[in-house]
């Protein structure tokens, strides 16, 4: 395994509080697996509590546009900070409007901050409450690092019902990133890209062929929410749940989380590390991948991959994203109407699961994943799903929405789904109505 350590750049300073408590010296850090932040300063202080002003990296938007954040922050203990930010946001400050940042003790178990406004050139978020903890950390949203998907890969991996694919090792490693230099400075060292075969191997048959899923996430590194749906698509998957196990007798599903582990390690907003100021989602074409190696890995393996078991035709193709706020206003999906891709057994079953999903036509021509999977794996359907941040779900709505992606493709083979029970219904009936939990 490669070392997972930057050349570290910690950004600390020292505020004396203005109480008659001892002085505090607050502490920053960035430097960790998919942190984000370009630097900060102290305010005027407050009884109990500090004003810290953060500056977000603009890494692949410029024009000093931030998105994705994630720090640490030590000696917070007693203390209410106020955390300040431009609203200065990729995508427009407006949408910001209705966001809560959130925060963690222990990087498992997250909170949204209780107060989060914002004002004309101004986002400002804090708890009511002071912290109990002396550290605590900071996010965007729900973060989902480089080596958590590490990590999820050698867990599904011992499951019975995966196994690598033909393109990779025996650990799931297809290949290794290129690694670089980021938007700071820090050097990213190289980084293990990973795949797995996901079915009932003792259904396998030479020469019948099996339903095909490719799934992938992690192509933008802060749209984290997606990776976490994925998570819950797999994690259901290799479940004991009897649907999931009427599916890997008929279908292997070729999954693919690490589409660009050096941006997600480094803390990008969007972009690679290798090529910092070019749209990832667009050079999925084998004549564009010079010089981009996180998606060559990823593409080439996809098409070894669905070639080793009979027949060459992938029945879905879903990329797993998020989105900031915007048209159409919920989670969604990129389908290419116009194909009758929204027609598809699959599609119609999740939209009966889940309501609250939405669509919007893929009339792109530009080389996403999604253009790739049709040109290049012959998808009869390709999907890039989009969750949406904003709506201060809990960690678990986008778990349980992998999960129902798992049981749509069930009941679009024709597997009988059972009737959710009434307090299940009840919960999506809630989250695709109010959609502000905390």
């Amino acid at each position: 395994m490669l070392r997972t350590a930057f050349h570290p750049i910690c950004l600390i300073a020292a505020l004396l509080l203005a109480s008659a408590s001892p002085s505090h010296a607050i502490t920053l850090d960035a430097s960790f697996d998919h942190a984000s932040l370009e630097s900060w300063s102290l305010g005027g202080g407050q009884r109990g509590g500090s004003t810290v002003n953060l500056v977000g990296r603009d890494n692949y938007y410029g024009g000093d546009r931030w998105r994705w954040l994630h720090f640490r922050a030590s000696d917070v203990q007693n203390l209410t900070p106020r955390f300040n930010i431009s609203d200065n946001f990729a995508g427009g400050g407006s949408r910001l409007d209705n966001h809560a940042m959130v925060w963690s003790y222990d990087q498992e178990n997250w909170h949204y901050f209780d107060n989060n406004n914002r004002t004309t050139g101004n986002y400002q978020f804090f708890n009511s409450t002071r912290f109990e903890q002396n550290e605590v950390y900071v996010a965007y949203a729900f973060p989902y690092s480089y080596g958590m998907s590490a990590a999820h890969s050698q867990q599904v991996l011992n499951s019975p019902w995966a196994e690598p694919t033909s393109s990779g090792d025996a650990n799931g490693v297809i290949g290794l990133s290129p690694g670089g230099i980021d938007d700071l400075g820090r050097t990213v060292d190289p980084r293990e890209i990973y795949a797995y075969r996901i079915t009932n191997p003792a259904t396998d048959n030479p020469r019948l062929r099996k339903n095909k899923v490719v799934v992938m996430t992690g192509m933008h590194a802060g749209e984290t929410l997606g990776t976490h749906t994925y998570q819950g698509l797999i994690d259901w998957l290799i479940s004991d749940d009897p649907v999931a196990a009427k599916l890997r007798n008929i279908t292997e599903i070729f999954a693919y989380p690490t589409a660009n582990p050096d941006g997600r390690f480094a803390g990008n907003s969007r972009a690679t590390v290798q090529n910092p100021n070019t749209e990832p989602n667009g050079r999925w074409n084998p004549g564009l991948w010079t010089g981009h190696d996180d998606i060559r890995i990823n593409g080439e393996a996809m098409q070894v991959d669905i070639t080793s078991t009979p027949g060459n035709v992938v029945d879905y193709f879903i990329d797993f994203h998020s989105t900031i706020p915007a048209f159409p206003g919920d989670d969604f999906a990129f389908i290419e109407e116009d194909q009758g891709d929204d027609g598809s057994p699959f599609w119609q079953a999740l939209l009966q699961i889940q309501p609250n999903i939405l669509q919007t036509d893929s009339s792109g021509t530009s080389w996403t994943s999604a253009n790739f999977a049709e040109a290049f794996l012959s998808a009869e359907v390709d999907i890039t799903f989009e969750t949406m941040f904003g709506f201060q779900r809990p960690l678990s709505y986008y778990h349980e929405m992998g999960k129902n992606f798992g049981l749509a493709l069930a009941e679009g083979y024709g597997i009988t789904i059972p009737e959710p029970a009434a307090a299940t219904l009840l919960i999506m009936a809630l989250f695709a109505s109010g959609r502000r939990f905390r």
